[in-house]
């Protein structure tokens, strides 16, 4: 555990500098959620059909009824 603890403080400072760097630059847009719809013709024009929710952040470790 002591190695994670320096990792988290090292990296995590890096990480958190970095951030700051590059909001500098950073040019804010109107949100939108086109990604989600070209994501959804893409899979329509490859011939997917899934009522599966992607991305999919975690698994589901719940086991089944039988």
């Amino acid at each position: 555990m002591g190695n994670s603890l320096l990792d988290i403080i090292v990296f995590g400072r890096n990480a958190g500098q970095q951030a700051g760097e590059k909001w500098k630059s950073v040019e804010l847009k109107e949100l939108t959620l086109s990604h989600v719809d070209a994501f959804e013709k893409e899979l329509e024009d490859a011939g997917i059909s899934t009522d599966v929710v992607s991305p999919k952040l975690l698994p589901d470790y719940r086991r089944q009824a039988n």
